[in-house]
C-alpha cells in the first residue's frame, strides 16, 4: 500500500481502511518528504502503521520533487544510484534522533533498495555523538545502535561487493542476519539472481532467515 506523508487524514484513513486485509502486508512511504521522517507532523501515520501490524517500506528511486542526493541534483545516473545511501541515512537518522522508535516501540522500518553495508558505520557514528550530545536528546534512553537492530530490517538488493568477499558476512552479523531480507528488484536490468547475490557463503541457518524466514515472520507469510 502506497501513501503520502503530506495528507495526514488520507494516510490515516488508508491504513485504516486495509487494517486487516491480508493482501496488504506493509505501507510504502516515499522516503524524501517536506520534512525528514521523524519529525511530529508525521507521528501519527507512523503510530497508525505501528498499531495495525503494518511495516513502513522505505523504497529509494523514482522523483519526489527532492534531489536525491545532500548536495543537490545529480548530472548523471551514475552518481543518483549510490547516492541513495545518502537518503537511507537520513532516514534512519531522524528517525533515531526524533525519538520515533522511543515513543512508537512497535513500529518496524524495512530500507528497500539502498544498500546496508553503511548500518553499521552509521550506528557507531550516531552512538559517539550520542554519549556526548546526550543532553540535546534526553528523550533517547537508549543507544541508537540498540534502536537500530531493533527497529530496522534491509533489503540485499542493490548488494554491495566488498574486495574482501568476507567482510560482507562481518557486516551481516553486526545488523543481525535475522534483520536482512533477498530482494530480487524484478525486472529492472539490474536483478540480482539468488544464486549469485552474494559473493560468499552464507553460513546455513543465516541462508535460510534471508532468502525466507525473515520475510515470512516480518509479514506474518504464515
Amino acid at each position: 500500500m502506497q501513501i503520502t506523508l503530506e495528507h495526514e487524514a488520507s494516510a490515516l484513513a488508508e491504513i485504516e481502511r486495509r487494517a486487516g486485509d491480508p493482501r496488504f502486508a506493509q505501507v510504502n512511504i516515499p522516503p524524501r518528504g517536506l520534512e525528514p521522517l521523524g519529525r511530529h507532523r508525521y507521528r501519527r501515520i507512523l503510530a497508525a502503521c505501528a498499531a495495525n501490524g503494518f511495516p513502513v517500506s522505505l523504497h529509494l528511486g523514482g522523483s519526489s520533487g527532492h534531489a536525491s542526493t545532500g548536495g543537490g541534483w545529480p548530472s548523471f545516473y551514475h552518481e543518483e544510484h549510490p547516492s541513495y545511501v545518502q537518503s537511507m541515512q537520513t532516514l534512519v537518522t531522524s528517525l533515531v534522533c526524533e525519538g520515533v522508535f522511543e515513543e512508537i516501540p512497535d513500529l518496524k522500518v524495512v530500507l528497500v533498495e539502498g544498500g546496508f553495508a553503511w548500518l553499521p558505520a552509521l550506528a557507531w557514528r550516531l552512538d559517539k555523538h550520542w554519549k556526548r550530545l546526550r543532553a540535546e536528546v534526553p528523550h533517547l534512553r537508549r543507544a541508537p545502535s540498540e534502536q537500530i537492530r531493533e527497529h530496522i530490517w534491509v533489503t540485499t538488493q542493490p548488494i554491495e561487493e566488498p574486495e574482501r568477499p568476507a567482510d560482507m558476512l562481518s557486516t551481516i552479523e553486526w545488523i543481525g542476519p535475522e534483520r536482512v531480507m533477498f530482494s530480487t528488484d524484478y525486472p529492472h536490468w539490474d536483478q540480482d539472481d539468488p544464486r549469485y547475490a552474494f559473493k560468499v557463503r552464507l553460513p546455513e541457518d543465516w541462508a535460510r532467515l534471508i532468502y525466507r524466514e525473515n520475510a515470512r515472520t516480518l509479514y506474518r507469510l504464515d
